[in-house]
């Protein structure tokens, strides 16, 4: 990674912006959705994803991911 190279960090304040260039948003239950259908959003594995359990987005694609040891070692592995 260069210098200049910019960095995004996925935390409280940042999430509803990332989530917004997917096109998704958070619900009043807490769970990620599709902001024009109001969809919740799942991970690979069929779970409803919260913003407390988002763990990022796959590069180049719109698979989200949980926070566990679980999903980054499928990531690793290539399974996603």
């Amino acid at each position: 990674m260069t210098k200049n190279q910019p960095k995004i960090l996925f935390n409280d304040q940042s999430l509803p912006f990332i989530l917004e260039i997917f096109g998704k948003t958070i619900n009043e239950d807490g769970f990620i959705i599709e902001m024009n259908t109001g969809e919740l959003i799942q991970t690979p594995e069929g779970d409803f994803l919260s913003k407390d359990k988002f763990g990022g987005v796959k590069k180049g694609s719109e698979i989200f991911l949980k926070d566990d040891l679980l999903a980054v070692m499928k990531l690793a592995d290539g399974l996603y």
